[in-house]
């Protein structure tokens, strides 16, 4: 049976097969890559700053293990985790360009922050409905990673969080609030519920408060209708059509002052002073004040 192979990851940091079996087949080669020592990797990492790019890729081959375990973390967060460790190798290449062997640490506790970016950054950008600008995806970055680094401390309130991810990005804490708001996940209403049958989605479970009124608000409704109709009849015909004209409780809708008076033959002012004379009468009926139970 011929071995299947996967093809060399080339310096860009992307995952080439065309195989299904992908990931395990890249799992399998990256775990025979051995660990370099630390007097080792500080070697081949100054030969790698100088341009080497036999030391640059050694470099990225020995270091390909820790992006798998980092992206592992993010699975299930919109990207799949070939993906996932796709962009954790950019991050990776990105702290190889930047790192100084001189000061003495271990290159991964260096890369760890790069690969982590590049993850957060794909996830904002690629994974979002709406697209954020370059700025607001930087910002959120920043405080995705910040927030994580300081999500193990207990006893924590989210209010103390966000205040703490401000002070640390130097961030005024409104903008940081906005900015974690933005990174809300958005959901269709036409996602299916799996619990339910006859693919039931979930806006036929959200109650419609402006079209589908309660058979309570119905009866109300009505019969305010009907005492409201019969108190302003009371007006006489001229005032009715006044006050119906100008509050929009015609047919015809609301009407200024102008409208009604070119409907009814009057003048504006004589329409403004009748609409004035029918308020107080209405204001002062006993059945007016029984009407305002409705608004209680």
């Amino acid at each position: 049976m011929t071995k299947k192979r996967i093809k060399k990851i080339k310096v860009t940091g992307k995952i080439q097969c065309s195989d299904e079996n992908t990931l395990s087949i890249y799992f399998k080669e990256i775990n025979q890559i051995p660990l370099m020592t630390k007097e080792e990797e500080e070697t081949t990492a100054k030969q790698a700053a100088k341009g080497n790019k036999a030391a640059r890729e050694k470099l990225v081959n020995a270091n390909l293990r820790f992006v798998i375990m980092i992206a592992k973390k993010y699975q299930g967060k919109g990207l799949s985790l070939e993906d996932l460790i796709g962009e954790g190798n950019i991050g990776l290449l990105r702290a190889i360009k930047n790192f100084k062997a001189e000061k003495g640490y271990r290159f991964i506790t260096y890369a760890v922050w790069w690969i982590r970016q590049a993850i957060m950054k794909a996830l904002i950008e690629k994974t979002r409905m709406i697209r954020l600008p370059c700025n607001k995806a930087k910002d959120l970055t920043r405080i995705e990673i910040t927030r994580e680094a300081i999500q193990n401390k207990p006893g924590r309130e989210s209010e103390d969080e966000i205040l703490e991810i401000a002070r640390f990005l130097d961030m005024a804490p409104d903008k940081a609030i906005d900015l974690i708001n933005m990174n809300q996940e958005v959901i269709s209403l036409d996602d299916p519920v799996s619990n339910y049958e006859n693919s039931m989605t979930l806006k036929d479970l959200l109650e419609d408060n402006y079209q589908n009124k309660s058979p309570v608000d119905k009866v109300i409704n009505t019969v305010l209708k009907g005492e409201m109709d019969e108190l302003i009849n009371r007006l006489g015909d001229r005032a009715a059509t006044v006050i119906r004209g100008r509050y929009g409780l015609g047919e015809s809708g609301y009407m200024t002052l102008k409208e009604i008076g070119e409907n009814t033959k009057l003048s504006r002012e004589r329409v403004r002073q009748i609409e004035k004379r029918a308020i107080r009468t209405l204001q002062n009926s006993t059945q007016f004040q029984k009407l305002k139970g409705y608004i209680a």
